[in-house]
C-alpha cells in the first residue's frame, strides 16, 4: 500500500508544480497546446509500445478481454448512475452532458498511463493502454454527442478520430511485435526508452499547467461540482468495487486493480478541447476538470489502497 501511495503522491506533486510554473508564468499558457501535443502524439505512443513489447518473453496472466468487457461496463454503468442523479439534483440542461461525460470517461490517458506505470510496471500500463482504446472510441462518439447536448448542432460521428490517434496505432504495432515477437535493436530500443521515460513526469506538468488557466476562485462558484466530483471519485469506484467482490466468476487481479484505479481516476481533460472546438459549455467543463483532478490527489491514493 506505501507503494502505491508513494506513487500517486510523487505524481500529484508533479501536478502542483505544473500548476505553480504556470501561474508564476515560468511556462508561457500559449505553450501549453505544443506541449500538450508532445505528450499524446510523441512520447505517450512510445511509452504504450515500450510496455506492450516489455511482454515479449513473459507469460501474461492476464486474459485481454477482461480489460475490454470490464471497461466497456465501467463506461455504461458510470453513465447511467450520473443521468438517474443529474435528473434528481436538477442540474441544469446546458450542464446535463458534462456531468455524464465527466462521470463516465476518467483521464486513464495523460494520468491512467503513467500511474498505472508507476504502481503496476509495464503489464499494468500495458492494460491501461487495452481500455484507453475502448475510451478513445467513447470520446469521439458518444462523449462529442454529450458535450453538444441541449446545443443546436449535429456532428456527426467520426470513424476516422475513434480509431485513428497515435495511441491506438502504437497499440497495434506493438501487438505486431509482441505476436510476431519481432526483435528490437539495442540502439533502438534505447531511444525509445529514453523517450518513454519522459512521458509520466511531462504528462503530469502538463496537466497542471492546464489547470493553471483557470482563475481558482471562479472554479468554486458552482456548488454542485462538488456533488459531480463525489460521483466521480467516491461513488463511481466504490460502487465498482462493491460489484467486482460479488461477481460470480474470479476475474485477474491486475486487470481489476486497473478497473478500480480507471474509475477513480478524475475526468477526461479532454472535454474541455472539446467544448472549446464546438463553443458549447466550456465553464462547466473546465470546472469539472480542474475539481476532479484537485480532489483526487486525496481520493485516488485512498481509493486505491481501498482496492487493495
Amino acid at each position: 500500500m506505501s507503494v502505491v501511495a508513494t506513487s500517486v503522491f510523487i505524481l500529484f506533486v508533479i501536478i502542483f508544480i505544473g500548476y505553480f510554473i504556470g501561474k508564476r508564468g515560468i511556462v508561457q499558457k500559449d505553450s501549453i497546446p505544443d506541449l500538450s501535443n508532445l505528450v499524446l502524439k510523441v512520447t505517450m505512443p512510445v511509452t504504450v509500445f515500450c510496455s506492450i513489447i516489455d511482454q515479449q518473453g513473459k507469460t501474461s496472466t492476464s486474459p485481454y478481454w477482461q480489460i475490454f468487457v470490464g471497461v466497456a461496463f465501467l463506461h455504461l454503468f458510470s453513465v447511467l448512475l450520473t443521468y438517474v442523479l443529474v435528473k434528481l439534483a436538477r442540474v441544469p440542461e446546458k450542464d446535463q452532458g458534462v456531468w455524464l461525460y465527466s462521470c463516465m470517461l476518467s483521464n486513464n490517458g495523460f494520468m491512467g498511463l503513467p500511474l498505472a506505470l508507476s504502481v503496476f510496471g509495464s503489464e499494468g500500463m500495458f492494460l491501461m493502454a487495452l481500455s484507453n482504446v475502448v475510451t478513445n472510441l467513447l470520446i469521439f462518439s458518444v462523449g462529442i454527442k454529450l458535450l453538444t447536448w441541449h446545443y443546436d448542432i449535429k456532428e456527426k460521428v467520426s470513424f476516422r478520430k475513434m480509431f485513428v490517434n497515435n495511441i491506438n496505432i502504437a497499440v497495434v504495432i506493438g501487438f505486431v511485435f509482441l505476436l510476431l515477437n519481432i526483435p528490437v535493436p539495442d540502439i533502438v530500443d534505447q531511444l525509445l526508452s529514453y523517450l518513454s521515460n519522459i512521458t509520466s513526469g511531462l504528462s503530469m506538468l502538463v496537466v497542471g499547467l492546464s489547470l493553471s488557466r483557470l482563475a481558482f476562485r471562479e472554479v468554486f462558484e458552482d456548488k454542485k461540482m462538488f456533488l459531480l466530483a463525489a460521483i466521480r471519485l467516491l461513488a463511481v469506484p466504490l460502487l465498482l468495487i462493491a460489484v467486482l467482490r460479488v461477481l460470480p466468476f474470479e476475474m485477474d487481479e491486475l486487470t481489476r486493480n486497473i478497473l478500480i484505479l480507471t474509475a477513480a481516476l478524475p475526468t477526461s481533460s479532454a472535454q474541455s478541447m472539446i467544448t472549446e472546438q464546438y463553443h458549447t459549455n466550456t465553464s462547466a467543463a473546465g470546472r469539472a476538470v480542474f475539481i476532479t483532478t484537485l480532489f483526487s490527489v486525496a481520493t485516488v491514493p485512498l481509493i486505491m489502497m481501498l482496492a487493495l
